[in-house]
Formats: C-alpha cells, structure tokens, sequence
C-alpha cells in the first residue's frame, strides 16, 4: 500500500510539474503575443497621428480648390466668348473668300465685289480686336489658375499619400 501511495503521489508530482511548465510555457507565449501587440499598438498610433495631421491640411486644399474655381469658370468663359467671336470671323472670312471668287466678273463687277470685301473686312476688325483682347486676357487668367493647379496638385499628391497609409490601417473603436 506504501508503494501505491508513492506511486501515486509521484504521479500527482510529475502530472502537477507537467501542468506548471505547460502553463509557463503558455504564460511566456502569451506574454510574446502581449509585447508584438504593444509593439503594432505603438505604430498604430504613430500613424493615425500622422493621419490626423495630414486630415488638419484637407481644409487647406479645400480652400485652394474653392479659390481657383472662380479663376477656371473665368476662363471657360473666356474660351467661350473667344470661340463665339472665332466664328463670327469664320462667317466673314468665308464671306469674303465669296466675294473674292467673283473677282472673274467685269471690272464693275471687281469694284462692287472689292467694295464688299473692303466693308466685311472692316466688319471683321471689330471681332478681331476683341479676340486679341480677350485672349490676352484669358492668358492672364491661364497664369493665375497654372499657379493655383500647381498648388492644388502638390497638396492633392500630399492628401493622397497620407491617406493611402490611412486606408492601410485598421478601424479601431475607441
């Protein structure tokens, strides 16, 4: 009975210093999962700091875009008077290429069609001048909004990036 009480509690010792190293070893495995999990918790945080921060420039880029809208409808409007008064010449250049191709005719007829061309080719100065005009205002305008698309491309480009790193991340509740 002696021996069986030995044999017993030898195997209750054997079985209790299993039981303790397999907790020990889970405690350590666990306790490596706790650190990596400090570890991404840390770079985590740096990033969503530096998302927060790159969100603190979006009211910017905002207001940049808002700013050069004026400028862009200001040159498509000017494209568009540009283009309406390019027609117009259009029109009186073909009338006077007309007028031209009757230069076969009588003298009289050379006169009439010269004096015809003379009054359309007055006709189309007026249009003319207003083009050179508008164009070289719509140049200015071009200059303006080159700088602020440049602008608004730079900080596009900065959004961007910082916000691809934002999608990379996890949702965290908070």
């Amino acid at each position: 009975m002696f021996r069986l009480s030995w044999a017993i509690a030898a195997a209750f010792t054997i079985a209790l210093l299993c039981g303790i190293l397999i907790v020990t070893r889970d405690l350590a495995i666990t306790n490596d999962i706790f650190k990596d999990g400090v570890v991404q918790a840390k770079t985590v945080d740096k990033t969503t700091d530096e998302a927060l921060t790159g969100a603190k420039e979006l009211p910017a880029a905002n207001a940049a875009v808002n700013q050069g809208m004026p400028e862009v409808v200001g040159v498509l409007d000017s494209l568009a008077r540009a283009d309406q008064t390019l027609g117009e010449l259009g029109t009186h250049l073909q009338s006077l290429g007309n007028a031209l191709e009757s230069s076969d005719a009588p003298l009289a007829g050379i006169i009439d069609a010269s004096t015809a061309a003379t009054a359309q080719a007055n006709a189309a100065a007026v249009p003319a001048e207003q083009i050179g005009h508008t164009l070289a205002a719509t140049d200015t305008k071009v200059q303006v909004l080159a700088m602020l698309l440049d602008e608004t491309l730079s900080l596009g480009e900065e959004i961007d990036s910082k916000l691809r790193i934002a999608l990379l991340l996890p949702v965290i509740d908070e």
